[in-house]
């Protein structure tokens, strides 16, 4: 009967153990009935966000570029052209459009803001275009590619309040427009127009043109966003000035187009070739210097702590301090002061007494004068080491009359 006990307990232990897990599957299972809107919700915004990564990924958002649909980019114009059988070839590096440009026939639209290219690149896009069109060009992009137009400023805000400039010129892609946006910057050229600065010569304005007619420059991004190039003549001018050749190549130079010469040198080649040796050798000196010093003070001198020094060395301290930068001044004051809190406190005079009181109760208790008293403390500051000397030798006998009986 005993040797039977023990299997007879195993299907209670397997019995207690079913009915935990089955506690628990309910339990989870309640728990996801009752959170399942939040799982679901969370879900879909996962799938969201994963799928915006997914179609985002190649978008392009560079500002006036081809491909850009965005308000800033630059597709609608492309399209027009495109419309009118121009060839719109998008370059995604300098060697790219170079070679674009190398087949001839071509004409380039450059927008390089941040000024990836160095005046080398750009007299060699300038050799290989026809017709170079500048979005908002730098001094050395007018240099190098239109050197007869030049900056002239941002456009005037009583301008771009207006909204509108007007050609004011014949040339047929102003004529062709007749009034643009405004805003961006003015240049000037052989031929300006659009011109935003009202009476005074030369003109500038958001259109100029070389006297060749191989450059144009655009003043305005927003003569070619996609924002804007539905607006007044915008559509029109980008027609005229971009449609001139078959091809148009549309060149946003990228940081990668830097050349590796022009990279930033770093600041220790700049220096001459003895700083490393002199260097180094200052450092030896220190560490030289350092180890002298340290041998000399030699070991620390433990000293228990606190440390008590007696009042009268730290006056006779602070009494050759004084003497030592001739601070007669500031040792009369200290003088001073220490006399009226003596006798006030021999006095028992309340903290808040003022001088007065002190005086009055030191002549009561001397039977001087209060005006003798009152001139005593209040003596001008001594003018040399023996009047501060006497002065003190007289504080000291008021002080000793007030502490006899």
């Amino acid at each position: 009967m005993s040797a039977a006990a023990p299997p007879s307990a195993q299907p209670e232990h397997t019995d207690r153990t079913s009915a935990g897990s089955a506690a628990a599957s309910s339990a989870l299972r309640s728990r996801l009935r009752a959170w399942r809107l939040w799982i679901i919700l969370s879900f879909v915004l996962l799938v969201g966000v994963v799928l915006s990564l997914l179609t985002s990924q190649d978008a392009d958002r560079a500002r006036l570029s081809a491909s850009n649909a965005a308000p800033e980019g630059a597709q609608a114009a492309v399209r027009v052209l495109q419309a009118q059988g121009v060839n719109v070839v998008e370059a995604e590096d300098y060697a790219e459009a170079l070679g674009l440009l190398g087949e001839g026939g071509a004409a380039l639209l450059l927008f390089d803001p941040n000024e990836y290219l160095s005046g080398e690149q750009l007299g060699e896009l300038g050799d290989e275009a026809q017709k170079s069109i500048l979005v908002e060009p730098t001094f050395a992009q007018l240099m190098a590619l239109a050197p007869d137009i030049s900056q002239a400023g941002l456009v005037p805000q009583d301008v771009i309040d207006a909204g509108t400039v007007d050609a004011d010129c014949s040339a047929p892609a102003a004529e062709a427009a007749g009034t643009v946006s405004a805003g961006g910057l003015a240049y000037r050229g052989p031929l300006t127009c659009f011109t935003v600065t009202g009476s005074s010569e030369p003109a500038a304005g958001l259109f100029a043109e070389s006297e060749d007619h191989a450059a144009a420059v655009l003043g305005y991004t927003g003569l070619l966003a996609n924002e804007s190039i539905a607006e007044n003549g915008n559509a029109a001018l980008a027609l005229w000035s971009l449609g001139s050749a078959e091809t148009l190549v549309w060149y946003l130079p990228v940081p990668a187009d830097i050349p590796a010469g022009d990279a930033p040198a770093s600041p220790f080649s700049l220096l001459p070739a003895w700083v490393d040796p002199l260097l180094a050798w200052t450092l030896v000196v220190a560490a030289l210097a350092a180890f002298w010093r340290g041998r000399r003070l030699g070991p620390l001198a433990m000293e228990p702590m606190p440390v008590v020094v007696r009042a009268a060395e730290t006056a006779e301290g602070r009494a050759r301090l004084y003497q030592d930068s001739r601070a007669l001044d500031r040792a009369a004051d200290s003088l001073r002061a220490g006399t009226m809190v003596r006798l006030a406190a021999r006095l028992r005079l309340g903290p808040g007494s003022s001088a007065a009181d002190v005086v009055q109760a030191a002549a009561r208790s001397t039977g001087r004068p209060a005006a003798e008293i009152d001139s005593l403390l209040d003596r001008p500051r001594p003018v040399s080491d023996s009047d501060l000397v006497a002065w003190s030798q007289e504080l000291t006998y008021l002080e000793e009359e007030i502490t006899e009986p």
